[in-house]
């Protein structure tokens, strides 16, 4: 069975880095969309995570 999670509860900062690394490669300017569905937060405490965790990791780069 899939369960969505929060971006960086599945997959930790050093993930999406290395994710947002590879999209970099392909192309710069592409923009990243958070779909956020995990039903364990709020509609705005996964958003908040989710941009959170992907701060980190373009920090990261």
């Amino acid at each position: 069975m899939w369960k969505f999670v929060g971006v960086g509860i599945g997959n930790d900062v050093p993930y999406w880095t290395e994710f947002l690394r590879a999209l970099a490669e392909i192309d710069p300017d592409m923009a990243v969309n958070i779909e956020h569905e995990d039903a364990a937060y709020s509609q705005t405490e996964r958003l908040a995570l989710a941009a959170k965790n992907l701060r980190s990791a373009a920090a990261a780069l």
